[in-house]
Formats: structure tokens, C-alpha cells, sequence
């Protein structure tokens, strides 16, 4: 696989993401599937029939998952320029009939901590965020594909202006209304790069199959992990319902 470094670099600057084809072979894809369904010391979340939804603490938990997570930190330092840390992760099985989610930023939302003190989401750990998601089956309209609108400019307060304030980093609906979403088609080991600043949904997956992705998400090196620190106060957050946890793309 040759990438164009230059024009990836164009269109990210344009658009607020990317989508890379064809990045990982069918062979790899099916070594991380393995990986993931044999690992533990894992976060997991299922829904109402006990059915997986939703794996957190994953990218280090094999070999191959290893391998991802350092060609991706390759990846990012060509388009960037930039030393990155991985700062969340998850995998996402969208079982069929797995309801999507609303549009919404990542990481634009208050929490209120262990100790009743509001804090500003992800930009308690940082001012920075790529997103990477790897198909891991193919992504369609029936199953549910990952959403994107072009990314928003703004800090954490402007864009908090865009979102409903209840907790959860939703959008605004006059906000939705007024932007274009496009439906990322994916095939088995596309990636997509993308801003958190980007608006992004996704729908029900209305197929037969799952919609497996890995979904990870770097802040910038310079600032140290906040890896283990993110998911403590995670899980310590008193958020109305843990709304957060419930975010499924």
C-alpha cells in the first residue's frame, strides 16, 4: 500500500477528515477480530439482551492490536507532524438491529466529577483530538455507517454553544438541520481519520450482520497519557444516567 502523504494532508485540512482505502489486508483484519473476542482485563457494555455492544481498554490486548495502534501513531506523525498518544479506544460490534447514535462532537460536553465539580470532557486531558476508525466489516447505509459533517473551528466553549448542554455532547437540532452529512462506505480495512470537531451520527443497523470497528482516539504526546486517568474518572463521573457510556457510533 502506497498513501499520498501530500494530498492526505490536502484533504484533511479541507475537510476535518479522511478516508484511507484499503489499509489493512483481509488476513490482518481477521487476526484483530481474533484478538478482540479472546481478550480481558477489558471494559465491556451490552445492551438490554445481553449482547456485546460495545469493548473499551482494547487496543494492547494482542499482538496484531499492538502492531495497529503503532501504524497508526506512523500514520499520524506523516499527516501531522505531530507525536501522538493514545488517549481512548474502543471496539464497537453494532449487532443487527443495534441502534446508532445522535449527531454530536466528541469530547464537547461537561461532567461533573467525583468530587461535584463541573469539568470540560475531554479537554480536561487536552486541546487536541484525532479519531481513527478501522472497518473491520463493511460499513453501508443498511448497516449503519459512521456519518461526518465538515469539521467546525472553535474551542471547547464555542462549540458547546452547538450542542444541547444536557451532558452529553448532542447537537443542537437547528444546529443538525443546517449540515451536510456524508455516509462513509467503508470495506474491510478502510480507515477514517477524522477531528473530533467533526459532527458525526450514525443510524440502526438494520442488516443481518455485525458492524464491527475499532475506534481510537490520540491526543498529542507532548501532554503525557491520560489514558488510565480518562477512563478512572469515567467511570467516577456522575453524569445523569452515565449518559457518556451509552455513546455507540
Amino acid at each position: 500500500m502506497t498513501l499520498n502523504f501530500l494530498n492526505i494532508k490536502k484533504e484533511f485540512k479541507k475537510y476535518g477528515y479522511v478516508i484511507l482505502k484499503s489499509v489493512l489486508i483481509k488476513n490482518v483484519v481477521d487476526k484483530l477480530i481474533n484478538e478482540i473476542n479472546k481478550s480481558k482485563n477489558t471494559i465491556q457494555y451490552f445492551d438490554n439482551n445481553k449482547i456485546l455492544r460495545r469493548t473499551e481498554k482494547i487496543y494492547n490486548k494482542g499482538n496484531q492490536l499492538k502492531i495497529l495502534n503503532n501504524e497508526i501513531l506512523y500514520l499520524l506523525k506523516k499527516i501531522f507532524n505531530k507525536d501522538f498518544i493514545i488517549f481512548k479506544d474502543k471496539f464497537n460490534a453494532k449487532p443487527p438491529g443495534g441502534d446508532g447514535f445522535f449527531a454530536h462532537y466528541d469530547g464537547i460536553f461537561h461532567f461533573i466529577d467525583s468530587k461535584n465539580k463541573k469539568r470540560n470532557g475531554w479537554y480536561e486531558y487536552g486541546n487536541y483530538f484525532i479519531n481513527v476508525l478501522v472497518a473491520l466489516d463493511q460499513c453501508t447505509k443498511k448497516n449503519g455507517a459512521l456519518e461526518l459533517a465538515k469539521a467546525h473551528k472553535g474551542n471547547f466553549k464555542v462549540l458547546l454553544n452547538n450542542t444541547k448542554k444536557n451532558g452529553t455532547p448532542e447537537l443542537k437540532s437547528e444546529v443538525e438541520s443546517n449540515l451536510k452529512f456524508n455516509l462513509i462506505k467503508l470495506n474491510i480495512g478502510d480507515i477514517v481519520i477524522f477531528s473530533n470537531k467533526c459532527p458525526h451520527r450514525s443510524k440502526k443497523n438494520n442488516s443481518r450482520e455485525n458492524r464491527r470497528t475499532l475506534y481510537y482516539t490520540y491526543s498529542l504526546e507532548k501532554n503525557g497519557s491520560k489514558y488510565n486517568l480518562y477512563f478512572k474518572e469515567k467511570r467516577k463521573s456522575k453524569n445523569k444516567l452515565k449518559a457518556l457510556e451509552k455513546i455507540v457510533l
